[in-house]
């Protein structure tokens, strides 16, 4: 943008004798325009547009918030087969997934290819790395578009793996209606292709959503939104002589009113949302039924009153079966899984102080009460505050510090290649989780605001963290109780990140490093005194990169990280036919370190009024590399004999092309 202005003007003093004049030579104003889709900050909270996020580099055709948000410094990603985001190195399930306000469970399309939701139903996207809820990890957010269009409009892009679309359309003057739905069809082109160490895996997912709007004055809005997934996956073990599948999705239905007048606004809402999971396996004459649910029931209000005070308060139902295997010759000390039932109230309050010019201070509180039907009660009360020392041209200081505890926890068995994990309750198999931590984040913009620097150093304290030590053969083989297939332990996470990012010109994106640490502690018999967690990743580079000139946009994302741990076999024993195995100390080894890039180009095809369209070449794992997810035994059953070697999950290069228009 460059503006240029000529000035000149005359002064008359009051005196008539006195005249001054002064002549401005031309000046020139010059800004720079910020094509970055992500803004704000990683303490304060980041905003995702992701209308502008669709000019970022695009994977089979479209673009991935969460993706982005992966390649952010302190958050990181596992593999194909267990993805998710790791804020500060907390578990995936710590973090808390909002859509239009209600909470999602256990909601992921495997194998990291696809989007967790609908980024075209979804264009404002926040996240902060500290929740105002009873959870450990961060916060995302997805909202959908919440103003009256004037006339119809959508996107809709066709690819080789997935086609998706979303349409929204006004009904009325002040009512309109959203409509999104996804269907992947990978194996039709890619069916071949798709393996888990050289075991056909097949998988399919569909996803859709539906918003409706009122808005009947400009104070008050009303929505009701509906989310419904549905995933099936199916891999076939030939060492094993086993067949694993499972079907796994969600399901919610939302009503909301939101109110803003001046600086009070309030958001209520009345939900239900489930998590379903039925998986099966199935072993020569041996058959297993794994079934799962989640089931939450809530009214929930967010409110911003005067003075800079925001309350909210909250009150859930749930209803959760753990996994509650049957399997049809191992009965004999298999305990019957009950289902567990639980309330959960929130009230949650901050405030923000101004402390001068440079310093501002905000205190808050959440308080929780819990109760599970097993007679398992608790009340814990957390406090926490954000410090922040504006700098102003040198920077941004924020400290972050305080408690927090959680209810709810996520486990089961992530090394099978596929992800058959299920919800527990604190109560009869742990207390709550609990995090005392505290980050301190540097942040800086310079060179016109073009560039900018974020540093960060964090540390959390954990207790009754869960460690899932089951295993998918053991529960064919030995008697199964969800207690013995759990480690409770405390632990720590610490670790620091640097980000460097271009947000401005043609070409944007940015390059961060993390290092983590995130151990737990063990009884030094069964389990080492100190280990890390199965997710952990020390050392994570991402860069992503993209430039855009007229009609063509060229990008791409790489990742270089440090392997995942994984429990190396010791021995191996065939009895009545029948593999048996005894395994080394808990995460005793690693896996080689994970690479992968993946590059993307874009034309823009010549627009026509209000469609534009495009057309999309991707190339995922452009590199080939073979990245391990999983320690694993290869048998040969006419020797007698077997090699235990690295698993891995085979997507060789994936090129695709995709076709995209928006009206």
């Amino acid at each position: 943008m460059l503006i240029v202005l000529a000035l000149s003007f005359t002064c008359n003093a009051l005196a008539q004798s006195d005249t001054i004049e002064i002549m401005l030579n031309e000046v020139t104003l010059s800004a720079h325009r910020n094509y970055s889709a992500i803004s704000g900050s990683i303490t304060s909270g980041l905003k995702i547009d992701a209308r502008i996020m669709d000019n970022y580099p695009k994977l089979f055709g479209y673009t991935d918030p969460l993706r982005y948000l992966q390649s952010l410094p302190g958050i990181s990603t596992n593999s194909e087969s267990n993805g998710g985001l790791h804020v500060q190195g907390c578990e995936n399930y710590h973090n808390q997934f909002l859509l239009s306000g209600v909470p999602v469970y256990g909601s992921s399309h495997f194998s990291g290819l696809f989007s967790t939701f609908n980024q075209d139903h979804f264009p404002d996207v926040t996240f902060s790395n500290v929740t105002k809820s009873s959870f450990l990890g961060g916060q995302l957010s997805l909202e959908p578009v919440d103003t009256i269009p004037h006339t119809l409009s959508g996107t809709a892009t066709l690819g080789l793996i997935s086609a998706q679309f979303n349409i929204v359309t006004p009904l009325t003057d002040n009512t309109a209606l959203s409509l999104s739905a996804r269907r992947t069809f990978i194996n039709t082109f890619y069916g071949n292709l798709l393996q888990f160490n050289g075991n056909p895996l097949r998988y399919g997912f569909t996803d859709a959503n539906l918003t409706f709007l009122y808005k009947p004055d400009s104070y008050n809005t009303f929505d009701i939104n509906m989310f419904y997934s549905h995933d099936r996956g199916e891999c076939n073990y030939a060492d094993y002589k086993m067949d694993l599948g499972a079907d796994w999705g969600n399901a919610s239905a939302a009503a909301r009113w939101r109110h803003q007048k001046g600086r009070w606004s309030t958001s209520t809402s009345v939900f239900m949302s489930g998590f379903m999971l039925d998986g099966h396996i199935y072993q020569e004459t041996a058959k297993g039924l794994m079934p799962a649910h989640t089931i939450h029931y809530g009214i929930k209000s967010d409110n911003r009153l005067a003075h800079d005070i925001r309350l909210n308060a909250a009150l859930s139902y749930y209803d959760i079966l753990p996994q509650a295997p049957s399997v049809s010759t191992n009965k004999a000390g298999t305990a019957v899984q009950d289902s567990q039932q639980a309330f959960e109230a929130d009230l949650y309050l901050d405030k923000c102080f101004a402390l001068g010019h440079s310093f501002s201070l905000t205190p808050s509180l959440l308080t929780s009460a819990y109760s599970e039907a097993a007679g398992y009660r608790y009340l814990n009360l957390d406090p926490a505050i954000n410090l922040q020392y504006n700098l102003f041209r040198y920077g941004v200081i924020t400290l972050d510090a305080g408690i927090r505890h959680q209810y709810l926890a996520q486990t089961g068995m992530t090394d099978c290649g596929l992800p058959i994990e299920f919800w527990v309750a604190a109560g009869r198999y742990f207390k709550p989780q609990e995090s005392l931590f505290t980050t301190l984040t540097y942040e800086k913009s310079f060179l016109d605001e073009k560039y900018s620097l974020t540093v960060q150093a964090y540390a959390h304290r954990l207790h009754n963290q869960i460690e899932y030590t089951g295993f998918l053969v053991d529960l064919l083989t030995r008697p199964y109780r969800l207690e013995n297939n759990i480690h409770i332990s405390s632990g720590y996470n610490y670790g620091a990140s640097v980000m460097l990012a271009r947000q401005a010109g043609k070409l944007t994106g940015w390059i961060s490093y993390s290092y983590g640490r995130s151990l737990r502690e063990g009884d030094g018999i069964s389990y080492p005194k100190l280990f890390p967690s199965s997710h952990e990743r020390q050392h994570e580079l991402n860069a992503v990169i993209n430039y855009s000139t007229g009609r063509y946009e060229f990008g791409g994302s790489f990742v270089a990280a440090s392997g995942n741990p994984y429990t190396p076999a010791r021995n191996l024993y065939f009895i009545s036919n029948r593999v048996i195995i005894q395994y080394d100390e808990f995460n005793s080894g690693q896996l080689n370190p994970y690479i992968r890039l993946d590059l993307s180009a874009t034309y823009h095809l010549k627009s026509h009024g209000r469609y534009r369209h495009s057309v999309n070449l991707s190339l995922y794992n452009a590199t080939a590399h073979s990245n391990e997810t999983m320690g694993y035994i290869k048998v040969d059953e006419d020797e007698m004999s077997f090699k235990y070697h690295m698993a891995c999950f085979i997507i060789p290069v994936m090129p695709s092309i995709s076709y995209n228009c928006h009206f």
